[in-house]
């Protein structure tokens, strides 16, 4: 059944947005309670594919007594953005008795032949294919595939193994994925949140712990991170979770608990969800004890804004009048939020389902509508005052007009790439995202130089870049860069980058050098690459670059991606930090120019650019640092709009 809402007024039709400027709420049931041999459907989640497939899919429940007992995964798919939606499909069906988990027999949970399959969670890889992983009596779990946008799926792979890393820390019971989606990070990893019970309290489910699992070979392998939130007096149960990467590149999860704060707990990865930092309550999202969704929706600089949209029921009240700390409160009043900055503050909160709604998970489509799929009920239960009430599963499709009352729209494209003007080309090479911008002019006598921009991190180059960026193409420049992530030049990020610079040779027969824009970190990249390869390079353009990797990040963040401790890291410093890698640079004769402010409070002057150029002229190297006065890390012409740079670029670009 579809069920079209009032529409709030049209917007002004000056409205620059690229998409609709009407607000659309439109809602569609796709799975009802008692119908086709199942009492319940819960647990949903819904990904968008990579040919832009909607994939809706769900826990198919025999009876309506809890967690355990005889459960399917089935799902419909739509080929057209969600007007409509093809048959429903069974994608995970066990036969047989199977053995019961023994801590949900010791409660009589469950029973042999019920087959307990649980918690869906599928990730939409850039290379086209779809993965998902479940578990099966919460005590294994398993991964499937699928090459055609779900039609079909692969024979299913036993991944426990990866789980039983965990059991020397936490001997668990009990395990669950997500549930809802998992996400690719930019670098190409695979990685969900997980949960953990020794299953020894209530419904077999408590207590828990939280931690991710990550494959970085497009599911063939998974590996264990750390444990991510443990269970204690003041982190109290935590369990479903879910996962966004911010714009800088760090893993965020977010996560239901029992605390007695009833506020979701946040933690954040940098390191691709292997290690944490601690957690904190975000007090601006409440927790009535129930799963919540989150997704990116667009990204600077190419789109106007950074927009995270979050959901689960805002509510903190109990029909019967019996709320206590810690405990369920009301599944009602499921919302959606949305945030600018990057899940700090949430600007706009808007209901969705203002009766019953329970578990949710969103997705957005390529023309920038939002999808929610969430558990809504009917209004037979408040007479009798019922926490819960599960009738069906829906999906809203709706768009920032709607969200936020008309008070934003989308400008530019979701994934916040800039293409200045001029073809840009997307691809994965190494494993991780890359790009090239195509030149607007043709280079003198048939030439192909290049640039390489580091680092990427935020969908870098961006705005700030644009003066140079655009000026180099028009001279016939190639513009590269490639995603390696929060690295700090490891050495398996140096791997990839050799392998980028290859593929770019054979492919595009560009230049066999190219001139590097090493941008603040880019720099830590850049100078191990020109250290490696010195005949790859005809110069290094610097805008406060970063140096050394003792003055920033520091050896106490940079330590966990080389897999180091910082006594190790310290140790192996001449392999690893620019100032101390200078002397091929300097024997191949290779120019450097940087542009550094002499208020620089991230990247201190003195520890980076000028220690550099004071070494590197020492050397017998050619280096010119220019200074910018009063100016700090932070956009400036000075930095950015330099016509000393441009010319330093395409004199050796060019051998002019």
């Amino acid at each position: 059944m579809k069920r079209r809402l009032p529409l709030l007024a049209v917007l002004a039709l000056a409205c620059t947005s690229l998409f609709s400027v009407e607000p659309v709420l439109v809602k569609t049931d796709l799975f009802e309670a008692r119908k086709d041999g199942y009492a319940l459907y819960r647990i949903p989640g819904i990904i968008v594919t990579k040919r832009g497939t909607v994939l809706a899919y769900c826990e198919a429940r025999k009876n309506d007594k809890g967690d355990w007992g005889p459960i399917d995964i089935v799902m419909r798919r739509s080929t057209d953005g969600a007007q409509t939606w093809l048959p429903r499909q069974t994608v995970v069906h066990m036969e047989g008795d199977l053995p019961v988990n023994p801590v949900a027999a010791a409660q009589n949970l469950d029973k042999p032949g019920d087959n307990t399959v649980n918690n869906p969670v599928a990730f939409a890889d850039r290379n086209g294919s779809v993965h998902m992983l479940y578990c099966l009596e919460y005590n294994h779990c398993y991964y499937i595939r699928s090459d055609d946008d779900g039609v079909t799926w692969t024979q299913p792979v036993d991944i426990t193994a990866t789980f039983e890393k965990f059991r020397p820390e936490y001997d668990w019971k009990v395990i669950a994925t997500g549930p809802a989606h998992g996400i690719q990070l930019r670098t190409g990893r695979l990685i969900v949140p997980i949960w953990m019970s020794l299953g020894t309290g209530g419904h077999a489910h408590r207590p828990s712990v939280t931690s991710t699992i990550f494959s970085d070979d497009h599911g063939l392998t998974w590996q264990r991170g750390d444990i991510a939130i443990p269970d204690t007096p003041e982190w109290v149960y935590p369990n479903e979770t879910c996962i966004l990467e911010t714009l800088v590149g760090t893993v965020m999860i977010n996560t239901r608990t029992e605390s007695k704060t009833h506020r979701r707990l946040i933690n954040l990865s940098r390191d691709g969800g292997q290690t944490w930092a601690k957690p904190r309550f975000d007090q601006g999202l409440l927790e009535p004890i129930c799963m919540g969704s989150i997704v990116r929706y667009s990204m600077r600089p190419a789109a106007d804004k950074n927009r995270i949209l979050f959901a689960n029921p805002h509510n903190l009240e109990r029909l019967d009048g019996k709320a206590q700390e810690g405990k369920s409160r009301d599944r009602c009043n499921l919302s959606v939020k949305l945030s600018f900055d990057e899940g700090k503050t949430w600007k706009f909160n808007k209901t969705l389902e203002a009766g019953y709604g329970g578990y949710s998970d969103l997705a957005v489509l390529p023309n920038g509508d939002a999808l929610c799929l969430y558990e809504r009920g009917d209004d037979s239960g408040l007479a009798v005052k019922k926490s819960t009430n599960y009738t069906h599963l829906t999906v809203a499709r709706f768009n920032l007009e709607w969200l936020s009352n008309g008070k934003d729209s989308l400008k530019g494209p979701l994934d916040g790439k800039m293409s200045f003007g001029t073809q840009r080309d997307d691809f994965e090479v190494a494993g991780v995202e890359a790009f090239v911008l195509h030149p607007t002019q043709p280079a003198p006598n048939g030439a192909r130089p290049w640039v390489w921009y580091a680092p990427t991190i935020g969908n870098n180059p961006s705005a700030s870049n644009a003066w140079l960026i655009s000026r180099l193409l028009e001279r016939g420049f190639y513009v590269d860069g490639i995603y390696v992530g929060e690295t700090f030049a490891n050495p398996k990020s140096r791997e990839q980058f050799a392998t980028f610079y290859h593929h770019l040779r054979e492919k595009y027969k560009l230049a066999p050098q190219v001139g590097l824009i090493a941008q603040s970190r880019g720099g830590l990249n850049h100078y191990n690459l020109a250290a490696d390869h010195p005949e790859w390079v005809n110069c290094i353009a610097g805008i406060y670059t970063v140096c050394d990797i003792r003055s920033y990040p520091g050896l106490e963040r940079a330590a966990p991606s080389y897999g180091l401790t910082q006594e190790q890291l310290n140790a192996q410093i001449s392999q690893h930090t620019p100032i101390e890698r200078l002397a091929p640079i300097a024997a191949a004769h290779i120019p450097i120019l940087h542009i550094h402010g002499d208020a620089d409070k991230v990247v201190p002057i003195e520890a980076n650019s000028a220690a550099l150029a004071e070494k590197y002229k020492a050397l017998g190297g050619a280096m010119e640092l220019v200074i910018v006065p009063g100016k700090g890390h932070e956009f400036d012409p000075g930095f950015f709009e330099s016509e000393k740079m441009l010319n330093f670029i395409v004199k050796h670009g060019l051998g002019d």
